[in-house]
């Protein structure tokens, strides 16, 4: 097989090794347009992604999507010791498909804990390795070495086992409609029409995959999206509201409000005092 042929800044390698003091430590949050394989050897912090906490420990994984918004917070007098990888594009289209899916989106956990295991730290050197003296196949070695760590990920998955069996199934074909339309289909039957099914046939395929109706998945896909861009933009509330399809103001604030128990103008203000 011929060496493949990538742009060196398709695929980025970083180290993390940082103490603590006193204080902690707060990241400054940001999103991105590239994917991102986070690997923590020993972590006492938390990952913060789409607005959810998750736990930083010993031996754990995170795989973020492009466009989600995270930030670590370490706790005082604390050591972590990990790698990050970031990976472009480019090479997310050469992974299989059980692969791709795990990189989040507000469906999916970004967070795995795996049992300690130096075979993990050792091909994340071998990555820096391969990333740092380019040699022939070095591309090739790199796209082996993420696959390998991913199939790591993928036997540890157990989120919705159900849907990741079937590559067609319903419920994901629902979920890439719902990506590229939630600022304009809002309504159950917008989507089954789209799926060739009835409302009551997504309702149940929702239901077994999530334990939420398919009116439920789709509001809280709208709700990321609307803070993602109150908290990451300095966009006015109107235009938000505008952007995400709401024909007014007060039905935006009411959607938020009852989604989040609070206002968008609350839950921006709340963000800002966090970080400023």
């Amino acid at each position: 097989m011929n060496d493949i042929k990538l742009k060196e800044s398709v695929i980025k390698f970083f180290s993390i090794d940082y103490k603590t003091d006193d204080n902690g430590f707060v990241s400054n949050p940001h999103s991105h347009k590239h994917y991102e394989i986070f690997y923590f050897e020993k972590g006492n912090a938390s990952h913060f992604i789409d607005f959810e906490e998750f736990e930083i420990k010993d031996n754990s994984f995170f795989l973020i999507s492009y466009n989600q918004v995270h930030y670590i917070t370490a706790k005082p007098n604390s050591h972590n010791i990990g790698y990050v990888i970031s990976i472009d594009h480019e090479i997310i289209h050469l992974l299989d498909n059980e692969m791709t899916e795990l990189f989040g989106g507000f469906s999916q956990s970004p967070a795995f804990y795996l049992k300690k295991d130096d075979f993990f730290t050792s091909l994340f050197k071998q990555i820096q390795a391969e990333s740092q003296f380019k040699k022939p196949k070095s591309n090739e070695l790199i796209l082996h070495f993420i696959k390998i760590l991913l199939t790591y990920v993928c036997r540890e998955q157990k989120q919705i086992p159900q849907v990741k069996a079937d590559k067609n199934n319903l419920y994901l074909k629902f979920l890439t409609l719902l990506e590229n339309n939630f600022n304009q289909i809002k309504s159950v039957q917008g989507y089954a029409k789209l799926l060739h099914v009835t409302a009551k046939q997504l309702n149940m395929v929702c239901k077994k995959a999530t334990k939420k109706t398919a009116l439920s998945v789709i509001h809280e896909r709208i709700n990321l999206e609307a803070k993602r861009k109150l908290f990451y933009s300095e966009s006015p509330v109107k235009d938000i509201c505008y952007d995400l399809g709401f024909e007014d103001t007060g039905h935006f604030n009411n959607f938020f409000k009852k989604m989040n128990r609070k206002t968008p103008m609350e839950f921006r203000d709340e963000m800002f005092q966090i970080f400023n």
